[in-house]
Parts: structure tokens; C-alpha cells; sequence
């Protein structure tokens, strides 16, 4: 037994060794689409909650979020501060809680809106490829005390994609005008150039064919809203805003979803179909949304914070 757990320790070991070594080479590989792009939202939200000390509304979630939102009428609204968290969802729902929960204080209101895909295990996780190291290295480098071992081990297989993109993406100029742009970012955190948001009638419907959402993702998210409720701090968990069509083809999938946080105690505030749109007010994929369909979403979201808390904030 003392023999397994000194070859576990020296795995770790060497592991966490690889690692820094490649950390260390990856300072002098930047990947500047991660620091120029949408993706530094991470880097300006975490600023944002770090200089807070008075109650505030955090969104947490995926680009679905970031493009889904206008944090503006909730802050019109509320009259608090609000910062919305949303970035690319593969750097993982798990990776998303963990590195801004240290900022919640008691009152605070923190609504999560997972993106379907979250719920499986290595897109919670965000070792499907490199695009948490991506993000994390990039712009919030201190983040990376969260990886576990298990994501580190698992992460390292990607690395070698991580410098080829790095190379490719070296002198990157992201139009300004893009939503893409680091400069479409306001000031709540939200992707605006909404001028440049029209549907695209070429998107493609998404089908989730799996009905089995990962176990204990769902116990995390429980045990995670548990303690923050401890804390003071209350949490909504609700769906994401999923295009028509997409919804329809995973529906199965959705269904299975709902029911599993139903029973760990952690539902969805709301019915999942309520953030079914159609297809028409989505901008180029099933998360993200136009101008016209970030402002119904808004909307609704306003009135469901107020019937979840059922009281005048």
C-alpha cells in the first residue's frame, strides 16, 4: 500500500514537473487570440469582482452569456453592480464556479447559466482540448492553482495543439468592429457591436445525442450551491437561452438533465423550454444571440430573478 501511494505521489510529481517546465515555455508563446478576442473577459471580470465590496449580481456562464445578454437593464433594474462572467464554455462550468467564488460575499446574487454541453463531464472538467489553458494562461494565469492533478494529466495531451495555435495566431488583428474583439466588451462584462449581429441563416442545429448527463457534475453543482447558500450568498441555477431547433433535436437529453438536478435538489428555476427561441434571434450559432433576442432574454431573466427571490430588491 506504501509502495502505491509513493508511485501516485511521484506521478503527481513528475506530472506537476511537466508541467511547470511547459508553463515556462508558454510565456514565450502567447496565444494572442486569447488575449485579444472576447476570451479576455475572464481577465476583466475577475478585476471587476476583485474591487467589489458591495452586493452584486454575478452571471455566470459560457459565451451564451457573454452574447446573450444586456447587463445594463439589470443593473437599471437593480441598482447594484453587475458583472457578467460569460466566456467560452470550454473552459468548464467546474473552472467557471471555482475561480470568482472566492469574490461572493453575503447578499451577493449569483445566477448560473450552464450551457447543455456543461453537463458532461469532460466539457465540465475543460479537458476536452486546450482551450482552458488557453484562456487561464493568457489572461488569469493564477487561475491554474484550481486544476486538479486528474485535469493536469489529462490537459497535457492537448499541449502540443496549444503552441501550434499560438504560432498561427501570432500577430492576430481581430477587427475592433467584431464581437470577437476584446473591444466589444462593455463595461458589465456583456459582447456588444450589436450592429454586427444579424442572424445568419447558416447555422448549423445542434443535436445533443447522449441522454445521460454526468453524475457527478451535478453533485458538484449542488454541493457548490449549497455552500455559497450557507454563505449568504444566493444562487439561481436556470437554462440557457438554446436555439429552436437545437432544443427540439436534444430534447431527450434536456429532459434526462432536468430531471437529474430535480432529484440532486439543485433544479432549474425555471422550465427549460422558457429560453427556447427561435431560430431567427440567434446570431451565428445555437447560443448566441442578436440584438433583438439578448433583450427578450433579458427581459424574461429580470422577471424570473423576481419571482425566484419573490421580494423588491
Amino acid at each position: 500500500m506504501k509502495l502505491f501511494i509513493k508511485k501516485i505521489f511521484l506521478l503527481g510529481l513528475l506530472c506537476s514537473g511537466i508541467l511547470f517546465c511547459l508553463l515556462l515555455i508558454m510565456a514565450t508563446y502567447p496565444d494572442e487570440l486569447a488575449i485579444e478576442s472576447h476570451e479576455s473577459n475572464v481577465k476583466y471580470s475577475s478585476e471587476r469582482l476583485t474591487k467589489l465590496d458591495t452586493a452584486k449580481i454575478v452571471i455566470i456562464g459560457g459565451s451564451g452569456c457573454g452574447f446573450g445578454l444586456n447587463s445594463e437593464l439589470l443593473y437599471e433594474k437593480y441598482h447594484i453592480p453587475v458583472v457578467n462572467t460569460g466566456t467560452q464554455a470550454s473552459i468548464g462550468l467546474v473552472m467557471q464556479l471555482k475561480i470568482f467564488e472566492h469574490t461572493f460575499t453575503k447578499n451577493d446574487i449569483v445566477i448560473i447559466i450552464p450551457e447543455y454541453h456543461q453537463f458532461f463531464k469532460n466539457t465540465a472538467l475543460g479537458i476536452q482540448d486546450e482551450s482552458m489553458y488557453r484562456i487561464l494562461y493568457n489572461n488569469y494565469p493564477s487561475a491554474l492553482r484550481h486544476v486538479s492533478l486528474i485535469q493536469t494529466i489529462k490537459i497535457l495531451k492537448h499541449i502540443p495543439q496549444y503552441f501550434k495555435n499560438a504560432y498561427s495566431h501570432k500577430g492576430i488583428n481581430i477587427d475592433k468592429n467584431s464581437p470577437y474583439s476584446k473591444h466589444s466588451l462593455n463595461q458589465y462584462g456583456d459582447v456588444t457591436n450589436w450592429e454586427y449581429r444579424k442572424h445568419q441563416n447558416n447555422i448549423v442545429a445542434d443535436t445533443i445525442e447522449s441522454i445521460s448527463p454526468n453524475d457527478k457534475i451535478i453533485a458538484f453543482v449542488e454541493g457548490f450551491i449549497s455552500q455559497q447558500e450557507e454563505n449568504g450568498v444566493r444562487c439561481l441555477l436556470l437554462p440557457p437561452a438554446y436555439m429552436e431547433q437545437s432544443y427540439n433535436n436534444s430534447k431527450a437529453f434536456i429532459d434526462t438533465l432536468d430531471i437529474c438536478l430535480s432529484n440532486q435538489g439543485v433544479p432549474f428555476m425555471v422550465p427549460t423550454e422558457r429560453y427556447k427561441f427561435v431560430d431567427t434571434l440567434f446570431y451565428d450559432t445555437h447560443y448566441h444571440l442578436t440584438y433583438e433576442g439578448a433583450m427578450l432574454r433579458t427581459k424574461m431573466l429580470i422577471e424570473d430573478i423576481d419571482s425566484c427571490l419573490n421580494v423588491a430588491l
